[in-house]
């Protein structure tokens, strides 16, 4: 019996095929990042600049296609600084704590400019489908392994997701520094590492594996802050 016979004996209007279904639109690639990005780029770039005095660096080594953005994360603009050194037309997709999320009017505001939350207390499936989706797809996300703010002097302890997600969706990293010691009116530095793929010893890593290779890429991170 097809929809229109089901529709004829019970008296309710035959259902739509899911193929046939309008799909919802993707928050991060609507009007928002098609229309406002440039728009909020140029006029963060103009008032940022002022409050601090930015150098970018190692833009060459952004790959093209998908890659994983790690960096060290010390200031709540830590994203907007890094989208301004990309220099791109569309921001990468980036992973924030859930909490960001909680005010529905801020929370949509994030989601419009590519930004998805992620429980950083549990494993969250949810964000690991969005990056896996995002990655495969051949765009860039951008993940601060250390979870949260660490001020200079302070030890942080960081979260091996970012290299599971890079070894599950074969993408390679690119290590990112930005000035943790920052005060107004001073100098700011962002950097990019070359890209790189871990020593994975097999395809599905054990956890300690991870959170070697995970120690590995924020000493390469915190190396380039030292280099002159």
């Amino acid at each position: 019996m097809d929809n229109k016979s089901v529709g004829a004996v019970t008296g309710r209007p035959p259902e739509t095929p899911a193929s046939e279904k309008k799909k919802k639109k993707e928050p991060g690639n609507g009007f928002a990042v098609k229309v406002l990005y440039p728009f909020f780029y140029w006029l963060l770039w103009v008032v940022l600049r002022f409050y601090h005095w930015p150098t970018f660096r190692g833009r060459e080594n952004l790959p093209e296609g998908a890659c994983m953005l790690c960096a060290n994360h010390a200031g709540f603009a830590d994203p907007i600084w890094i989208f301004l050194a990309m220099q791109t037309r569309y921001p990468p997709w980036t992973m924030a704590k859930k909490k960001l999320f909680d005010k529905p009017i801020f929370g949509a505001f994030l989601s419009a400019f590519r930004a998805f939350p992620v429980n950083r207390k549990a494993v969250d499936m949810a964000a690991v489908k969005k990056s896996l989706t995002v990655l495969k797809r051949g765009e860039k996300l951008l993940i601060f392994p250390e979870g949260t703010r660490i001020k200079k002097g302070k030890v942080s302890q960081p979260k091996s997701g970012a290299l599971l997600l890079a070894n599950r969706a074969e993408v390679p990293i690119v290590p990112v520094y930005i000035t943790t010691n920052r005060k107004p009116f001073q100098p700011i530095k962002v950097i990019f590492g070359e890209p790189y793929v871990p020593a994975y010893s097999c395809r599905r890593p054990e956890n300690d594996e991870l959170d070697k290779l995970t120690a590995e890429l924020m000493e390469k991170i915190y190396g380039m802050g030292k280099k002159k």
